[in-house]
């Protein structure tokens, strides 16, 4: 590798870093903003993995929104048919919603089209996002749909105790979300 190219690749890093800050600095005004444009009829729910956040959160919301909107969900992890951790399928049943079944699904090109809405958890995910050529206008923050920080961390490593607090505030931010679409 020359100094040019690693010059170029350290000004992109800088570049998608920057973008990220930039987004979770505007995170609740673009929200506001997206559910404010238009109608909310397909919604993508996005993280890494697909077996934590955006698995609780596009079950609990297909169930809440049957009839209003159509829900899927969907990760960057490179692999799917994943199932949910037993201790997070505890967790999510203790808030009323059944993750057994759930199995994960690797995000597409045809779900990122389909979707009106992306739902999505963290910088991380923006950025990934942002690779794969999403439109931008479709972007939701689950954390700006309720209180707290805009990013929803990724409870993988985390206690039990703490991911059980992020499920809650995954709960809260889907109901933040079905009281916005209801207007």
């Amino acid at each position: 590798m020359n100094v040019s190219t690693s010059l170029r690749t350290i000004c992109n890093k800088i570049r998608r870093r920057v973008g990220a800050l930039r987004a979770v600095r505007r995170a609740r005004v673009d929200t506001q903003a997206r559910l404010a444009a238009a109608p909310v009829n397909r919604i993508l729910v996005i993280c890494y993995g697909n077996i934590y956040r955006s698995a609780f959160l596009g079950c609990y919301l297909s169930d809440a929104l049957q009839g209003v909107a159509e829900v899927r969900s969907a990760g960057f992890h490179p692999k799917g048919g994943r199932p949910c951790p037993e201790r997070h399928v505890a967790a999510a049943a203790r808030l009323g919603v059944d993750l057994q079944q759930h199995r994960s699904s690797v995000v597409r090109k045809e779900d990122l089209e389909w979707a009106d809405t992306i739902l999505l958890m963290d910088r991380h995910n923006w950025a990934a996002l942002q690779e794969a050529g999403a439109d931008p206008r479709k972007y939701v923050w689950a954390g700006a749909l309720c209180e707290g920080p805009v990013e929803v961390v990724d409870p993988y490593q985390l206690t039990d105790q703490s991911a059980a607090a992020i499920t809650e505030r995954l709960l809260r931010s889907g109901r933040g979300l079905m009281e916005k679409i209801r207007r």
